[in-house]
């Protein structure tokens, strides 16, 4: 474990930080790539993944804020001082890099279930990528055991957790690759990477080191991945009803927006 890998003066630069900026430079490379299949030229494809990115961090860490309310309270400037414990909500994240994403594609007249396509591969390898960030952190910590490729962590040899998510996220890339070579409707791709996401998640989730909820076997985290996959499954089954012909993607110049920063 290595929390702290670079001190820049008064910053310290967390490892889990440092792995999450890959991941978002690895995803940001992948989406421009993708992006022309919807009539998105390289350079806007950079500003609009760069405006979901800063949606994405500032819901998912309204969210940490809230799941963590009282040690914020106390100490209420810590709020913005994300690069201390780089603490963001997954799925909060998510939710805010979807608001721009709907934004975006009404703006420019893109049906929004081919425009966040183009991000679910993205999303898996660039989760795979944080991964190992969260391993070098100490986040998502794995129960104690004695199998042969436990690695050592607060005096005990524990599961890999992190490495499995990693894992997890490499295979529903593999996956999501070959579902896109029998050309599904629009809006597959970023629903079955979802439902794959969330069941890799519960299924690692029996090795984190998390108490169960009062009354349960299951951890909180279990309880809401289940949720999001039954939401991924509902969203596949409309997806897969809506079979009509997409109208043709605009070609004409889009409104101007701001450059991102």
């Amino acid at each position: 474990m290595k929390p702290i890998l670079i001190q820049l003066g008064p910053f310290p630069i967390s490892s889990f930080g440092l792995f999450l900026l890959l991941a978002f430079l690895v995803g940001i490379a992948l989406a421009r790539r993708r992006g022309q299949a919807v009539g998105i030229d390289p350079s806007r494809m950079l500003d609009i993944a760069l405006y979901m990115i800063i949606g994405g961090i500032v819901v998912g860490r309204l969210g940490y804020v809230a799941v963590n309310f009282p040690a914020f309270a106390r100490a209420p400037l810590s709020i913005v001082t994300i690069w201390k414990d780089s603490g963001l909500t997954f799925y909060g994240a998510l939710v805010g890099g979807l608001m721009v994403a709907a934004l975006y594609a009404r703006l420019f007249r893109i049906p929004l279930g081919k425009f966040v396509d183009v991000f679910a591969p993205a999303l898996a390898l660039g989760y795979a990528v944080a991964m190992v960030g969260a391993l070098l952190h100490g986040l998502y910590i794995g129960r104690p055991t004695g199998v042969p490729w436990g690695v050592q962590m607060f005096l005990d040899r524990r599961h890999p957790t992190q490495i499995y998510l990693m894992l997890g996220a490499l295979g529903t890339y593999a996956v999501l690759r070959a579902q896109e070579k029998l050309q599904p409707p629009p809006g597959t791709l970023f629903f079955l990477w979802l439902l794959l996401h969330a069941v890799s998640r519960v299924a690692v989730e029996f090795f984190v080191e998390s108490p169960p909820l009062l009354g349960t076997l299951f951890t909180l985290g279990q309880v809401v991945n289940a949720a999001v996959a039954m939401i991924a499954l509902v969203g596949l089954l409309l997806v897969s009803r809506a079979r009509a012909p997409e109208p043709p993607v605009q070609s004409a110049a889009p409104p101007e927006m701001p450059p991102a920063v």
